[in-house]
């Protein structure tokens, strides 16, 4: 499953563009220094430039930034980090004890995206006025390949939709302004949530500071789509059926970089593995319901077998000409083979007790294939016997969205059950999932927790309960959002998933991720019937934004530019890719990050 090619916009010169920022950041600090980085940053940092660029501009030793400094190699120390409390309390640590023993160390501090105005105030309040010098670095979006990007803003999702912090949003917004300097202003726009609105409007305000050259600028993209997490939270929580999904879902991948334990791949270090479309036999699999891959990765080990055999009725002609042509592809393929029927093996042996039930729960809370009661009776189940926190979570979520809340008596049941599984300490977790709407109650009776506590441990709930009553209540009425947007599939088993031609394939023909079907819509709306999507939309929580190109203006192209916010998963990506086919339009995927539904529920886990 590719996309059409002749489509192609290239996207690397993103990746230039970063790597020259990160440049000029690192020669504001001229001479020979060390770099300290931020563990969350280290991936992205990869993807930009390699050691041998840091070496090129003075970067002598390299380190992950942890609570104890590292030694004074160097006249000059260079953090590398993003703007949060621990950080910042760890780098103003290293530079009391540093500075103490090493008065001329010079300290220089890179923020990621954003030099905010707290960060100055904060490490001006530690005391370190004077004693270091603050800079900027503002990635472009990360090519992760040729119609992904990224901008790794792990902690987008908890501090816009959590923490009412939408600061983030000018980051997108400037990310998405380049490309627009790029490739041309976007003539036609659908923007949905409150970050995606707060995103339009940052680019208005970056759109009056442009040149009018640029406004006349040719568009190469046709339709620019702007949506918020908050649009579509069941697909997240649905389990991955796609391999690329899986391989997330249970090794976890970070700016396209996985880290395959040793165990799998045969040696005693953890082995990390850049995931890309340049591995043909990845290229091939990665779009893939789980359940065809090792089957196809198979049939291809056979046919290198056979052509491994072919070798000993060469002759020495053929030997010469196949040992220089076509070896080392062979190679190549054989070891990509074994690499991914190696991960095949490894997520079968893990998910093969609970994934079956798990996905019959899951995909009759969808689609009303069954009571609801025998998925709480899992989910239960799961409670009792303590499966991870996020998994149970994950759970509980979708059977509260599913089935447009919950009842009192079975939110304190539930909740019960989490807070005797997890610690009490969760019980800020399930005020922050209904805080989001992940999780939410019908009116009257006590709050989180329920009973089963005493003393101040239920003033503490009672109290949470007070707060949380005032709270909007955005995590109703999914039901009707699915059959507004025709989301349901029907029946399972009617899909097919080896030769897909419907996007539900992603969860066996389930569910329609919302966004990728929003996105759908749109580009196969009728011109003289633009209203009817924004009308559908309206189900959703938050406001709809659109702007359209004057009538008279020639056709737009054929390539839209889909920019999640708060994450995206691989499910929607492959499904998004199935559209691109399916639909002749080269689509290129942008997010603040690629997530999973754990990755997301543990962002809220009060730890």
């Amino acid at each position: 499953m590719t996309q059409p090619q002749t489509l192609g916009l290239d996207v690397e010169i993103l990746r230039r563009l970063s790597r020259d920022r990160l440049i000029r950041v690192l020669e504001d600090a001229p001479g020979n220094k060390d770099l300290i980085i931020d563990g969350d940053l280290m991936k992205m940092l990869d993807r930009i430039a390699g050691t041998t660029l840091l070496r090129n501009h003075g970067v002598g030793k390299m380190y992950r930034l942890e609570r104890v400094p590292p030694p004074v190699d160097s006249g000059q120390r260079v953090y590398l980090v993003r703007p949060a409390l621990v950080t910042l309390k760890f780098i103003a640590d290293h530079v009391h004890t540093d500075i103490a023993n090493h008065p001329h160390l010079q300290v220089h501090v890179v923020v990621v995206p954003r030099l905010i105005s707290w960060v100055s105030g904060l490490l001006e309040e530690e005391g370190l006025y004077g004693s270091i010098t603050l800079h900027e670095f503002t990635p472009e979006f990360i090519p992760l390949d040729d119609d992904l990007l990224s901008l790794e803003m792990t902690s987008f999702f908890r501090d816009a939709f959590l923490e009412g912090d939408f600061s983030g949003c000018v980051s997108v917004a400037r990310a998405i302004n380049t490309l627009q300097g790029l490739y041309g202003r976007v003539p036609n726009v659908l923007a949905h949530g409150r970050a995606a609105a707060a995103v339009v409007n940052a680019l208005d305000l970056l759109a009056s500071n442009d040149s009018p050259k640029k406004s006349q600028q040719t568009a190469e993209i046709g339709h620019l789509f702007i949506l918020d997490r908050e649009a579509d939270y069941v697909t997240p929580l649905l389990t991955q059926l796609t391999y690329e999904g899986a391989l997330d879902e249970h090794f976890g991948i970070q700016a396209g970089v996985i880290e395959l334990p040793g165990s799998v791949v045969g040696q005693e270090a953890p082995r990390k593995i850049h995931l890309t479309s340049q591995d043909t036999i990845f290229d091939n699999i990665r779009n893939r319901h789980f359940a065809g891959v090792s089957r196809y990765l198979v049939t291809r080990a056979r046919e290198i077998k056979a052509k491994k055999d072919q070798i000993q009725t060469m002759t020495t002609g053929q030997m010469r000409d196949f040992i220089a042509n076509e070896l080392r592809a062979v190679q190549t393929l054989q070891a990509s083979l074994e690499l991914h029927l190696k991960a095949c093996e490894a997520i079968t042996q893990t998910t093969q007790g609970d994934l079956e039930a798990r996905l019959t729960a899951e995909h009759s809370l969808v689609t009303e294939a069954q009571s609801p009661k025998e998925a709480k009776s899992f989910l239960k189940d799961c409670l009792a016997r303590m499966q991870p926190l996020p998994s149970n979570l994950r759970l509980l979520c979708l059977y509260s969205l599913t089935q447009d809340g919950l009842s009192h008596r079975e939110y304190k049941e539930l909740a019960d059950q989490v807070l005797a599984a997890h610690g009490y300490r969760h019980l800020v977790t399930l005020y922050n999932l209904r805080q989001l709407g992940l999780v939410s109650v019908s009116e009257g009776g006590s709050g989180p927790g329920g009973g089963g506590v005493g003393g101040s441990g239920k003033q503490l709930q009672e109290r949470l309960a007070q707060v949380t009553a005032l709270l909007p209540r955005r995590g109703t009425g999914w039901r009707a959002v699915a059959r507004r947007l025709k989301l349901i599939g029907g029946e399972e088993g009617l899909v097919d998933l080896h030769t897909p031609t419907q996007m539900s394939y992603v969860f066996n023909g389930a569910y329609t991720p919302a966004i990728a079907k929003i996105v759908s819509d749109a580009l196969t709306a009728r011109p003289s019937a633009p209203s009817a999507l924004t009308d559908a939309l309206k189900v959703l929580p938050g406001t709809t934004v659109t702007r359209l190109p004057p009538t008279g203006l020639p056709t737009s192209p054929r390539v839209a530019l889909v920019v999640v916010l708060g994450g995206i998963t691989f499910a929607e990506v492959a499904a998004l890719r199935l559209l691109a086919v399916t639909s002749s339009t080269r689509i290129i995927l942008a997010s603040t990050s690629t997530i999973t539904g754990s990755i997301m529920l543990s962002s809220l886990v009060n730890s």
